[in-house]
């Protein structure tokens, strides 16, 4: 099989669908926000289930092309889809979820007989200690400051920064936002 570009529709429309996701992840993050906290659970859950559906529609189209066009064999196909790590959201949070969440929250932690909880867990409680990395994570920052900035200059709400975020999120926030902003032609 030759290794051809992606042809050109179906990299609009992969742009397209990843730039819907980044505006919902974007929307996830201000849903977190404490003037927010009203409405935080249904509306993190919306926005956290459109971005998946929405990037397993990418990775379905670009199967879909690699099938029909490209002619990759199903069990490559399956293989790069990563069919075995598939999950349903039917199958609603499993052990390993509520181990996670204990963990974070600082309940008590599973009984020693628990196979594999404790390592959960301990997941759930380094999210609690400021993350699972021991030192801030300037890569976590950077793209959460990259999505408030864009979100704040495609809805032309650069102030609105200042009001909900942390100051040194918002500062970011604010400095990719004007980044972004188009020029104007100069006039003589």
């Amino acid at each position: 099989m030759e290794s051809t570009q992606m042809p050109e529709p179906l990299r609009q429309a992969v742009h397209q669908l990843v730039s819907e996701v980044v505006m919902n992840c974007q929307e996830v993050l201000r849903y977190t926000e404490p003037d927010v906290a009203h409405d935080w659970q249904r509306m993190t859950l919306y926005r956290t289930t459109d971005a998946a559906d929405t990037m397993n529609t990418v990775a379905m189209l670009i199967a879909a092309y690699c099938q029909q066009h490209a002619g990759m064999p199903m069990t490559t196909l399956a293989s790069y889809l990563q069919v075995r790590q598939q999950r349903s959201r039917d199958a609603s949070p499993r052990e390993s979820d509520r181990q996670e969440i204990a963990g974070m929250l600082g309940t008590p932690p599973p009984p020693e007989s628990a196979a594999g909880a404790h390592r959960w867990y301990s997941a759930g409680q380094g999210y609690a200690e400021g993350g699972l990395m021991s030192e801030p994570d300037e890569q976590q920052l950077f793209t959460e400051a990259c999505l408030h900035g864009l979100r704040a200059r495609l809805c032309d709400d650069v102030d609105a920064l200042e009001g909900y975020l942390p100051p040194h999120v918002a500062e970011l926030a604010r400095k990719i936002a004007g980044v972004l902003e188009v020029p104007q032609p100069a006039t003589a």
